[in-house]
């Protein structure tokens, strides 16, 4: 078995699938830079993460946060803020245990479906708090977007990224609130 943090050669990739993922979202959803600032975010890796932000088998989890600006007291000032919680050690075994998969395609698929997230949280067409059942469908959808978003870039290897997930999903996506 390999490494269970990203090493520098894994976060030029990260890198590299954040920009395009970013991209990607931007064109399908037609966001301005306006409408990043409503939804911010950040990406970490799994060295930069609080304890509760770490799944034993999520790929990524979305963790949301309020922000204000330090001399801000209104509560107009508040912002949310979401955290793209990349779980280095599941995404490693997971290429350990699937040959056919590579990195960049599997990164590129994990950022893109998180924004979707964060676009959907923010524009409050979905929950962050939602019950169970609805986390459920959430998830379907999300994924169908990120199969529709990731589309025109022709990849041979995101299919199989596609099917991985697909077989893999365990019971939707994981979040934390904090």
């Amino acid at each position: 078995m390999g490494h269970s943090l990203f090493l520098e050669h894994h976060k030029e990739l990260l890198r590299e699938a954040a920009v395009i993922a970013e991209e990607m979202t931007s064109d399908f959803f037609k966001l301005t830079p306006n409408c990043w600032r409503r939804a911010r975010y950040d990406i970490l890796t799994l060295e930069e993460l609080e304890q509760d932000e770490i799944s034993s088998h999520a790929l990524a989890l979305v963790a949301k946060y309020h922000g204000c600006h330090r001399d801000r007291v209104l509560k107009s000032a508040v912002f949310d803020f979401y955290r793209i919680c990349l779980q280095d050690h599941n995404i490693l075994k997971a290429l350990d245990s699937c040959p056919d998969l590579s990195l960049l395609p599997l990164l590129l698929y994990i950022i893109t479906h998180e924004l979707v997230h964060v676009v959907r949280f923010s524009r409050f067409q979905a929950l962050f708090e939602a019950p169970e059942e609805q986390k459920h469908e959430e998830e379907r959808q999300v994924h169908l977007l990120t199969q529709k978003i990731l589309k025109p870039l022709k990849s041979p290897e995101l299919p199989r990224v596609m099917r991985y997930y697909e077989e893999n999903r365990q019971g939707g996506w994981q979040y934390a609130h904090l």
